[in-house]
């Protein structure tokens, strides 16, 4: 599979993710917030499981934690900041009823 499909599976899958947790808050009656928690700490856990399959040793992943840890910062920080300002230049477009 080539580069290409996988950005487009990448995107899609974000879809399918934001589509669930709005269908998930509504279905429940939770506000959006909390339903934008739920999903962060899932992607956490998440996370966390896949750094543990590939350590395969409970001292492996103890050991490679820290730079997980900063890496997944590292990542979260760029991706909030271009979503931030992509709503910020798109604010009326995204936010109309």
């Amino acid at each position: 599979m080539s580069d290409k499909d996988h950005d487009q599976e990448f995107w899609q899958l974000i879809d399918k993710f934001i589509q669930f947790a709005n269908e998930q808050g509504q279905a429940s009656g939770v506000p959006p917030h909390v339903a934008g928690a739920a999903l962060l700490f899932a992607a956490s856990r998440f996370n966390a499981f896949i750094l543990a399959r590939n350590s395969g040793t409970a001292e492996k992943f103890a050991a490679t934690r820290p730079e997980a840890l900063e890496y997944f910062r590292t990542q979260f920080d760029k991706m909030q900041a271009e979503n931030f300002t992509d709503y910020e230049k798109n604010f009326a477009k995204y936010m109309q009823p």
